[in-house]
């Protein structure tokens, strides 16, 4: 059946919620941190906690259990992008919504590289020029005036948590052909929960009672605008789906600024601006070398 333009739009609709969802957490795990002093791996802990008993509650609703067939890429889907939504939780909390939220989005340009390598991909020319123009983006965002000397470590862990991603999305494109998307979240969250087990135990849980409703209502942010995303790539193709993910990293910027006065310089937002625009060409589909247009 031809897809009708009404499922078009709800499609566009459920992805553009999704980004401010995902933008309402990340303000959420900043408050927790900042107010209540609710540790990155706390949030990340119970961001796991809630996913898992939303994927167990639909599975149950749908009488469809689980089944995992795939093992070792869901294991590369479960380690890699369980350990960038750690990253990026602890990235918040240490340099502000807006940088965390760029530099973990760089995820197209990574795994673009990486697609050769995990996927036998070809590279196009028009790629490699949107990874040097966000690499000089990220230069800019990365490396204060002053030099490489004054750059933050923080910075690049946040951006090995956009490389762990990018594997981790090419890791969700292999099981598509195997997994259900319950089984694929439901293994990120799994192995997510054994990565902070250990440091999210050691800080305790003497928490007040809003402390627990910003912690819970960052996990029900989290499930939601998952469950949203998948939904919404029942109605638009996966093009589409990618550019409007990066609202995310924009909406990011912007609540950084109004919300928490995050110092945004004009080199930062020049780099931003460079890398999102790379990023969105990276998220296009890419003719493959020696194809020409029309093929």
């Amino acid at each position: 059946m031809k897809e009708q333009p009404s499922d078009t739009l709800r499609g566009i609709l459920w992805m553009i919620s999704s980004a401010g969802i995902f933008s309402l957490m990340s303000v959420l795990v900043r408050i927790a941190d900042n107010a209540f002093g609710v540790n990155a791996w706390q949030a990340s802990q119970f961001r796991f906690i809630i996913s898992i008993v939303v994927i167990l509650v639909i599975s149950a609703w749908m009488r469809d259990r689980l089944r995992f067939v795939n093992l070792p890429w869901l294991f590369s889907r479960g380690f890699f992008g369980g350990a960038a939504v750690c990253i990026y939780f602890y990235s918040i909390t240490r340099i502000g919504l807006a940088k965390a939220a760029i530099l973990t989005y760089s995820y197209p340009l990574w795994a673009g590289l990486l697609a050769p390598l995990l996927l036998k991909d070809r590279i196009s020319p028009g790629l490699w020029i949107a990874v040097i123009s966000a690499f000089v983006g990220l230069y800019l965002i990365i490396v204060p005036a002053q030099g490489l000397g004054s750059m933050s470590w923080f910075d690049l862990l946040a951006l090995s948590g956009g490389l762990l991603s990018g594997w981790a999305i090419l890791s969700i494109k292999k099981l598509h052909e195997t997994d259900s998307s319950r089984a694929v979240l439901f293994s990120q969250c799994f192995f997510g929960l054994l990565i902070v087990a250990v440091p999210a135990k050691s800080g305790g849980y003497a928490y007040t009672g809003l402390a627990w409703i910003t912690i819970m209502g960052a996990g029900l942010c989290a499930a939601a605008a998952q469950l949203l995303m998948t939904h919404a790539y029942k109605f638009i193709g996966a093009t589409e789906g990618s550019l409007l993910s990066m609202l995310t990293p924009v909406i990011n910027v912007w609540l950084g600024l109004l919300l928490f006065h995050e110092p945004v310089s004009m080199r930062m937002l020049v780099g931003c601006i460079v890398v999102i625009a790379s990023c969105t060409y990276a998220a296009m589909p890419q003719p493959t070398p020696g194809e020409g247009p029309g093929v």
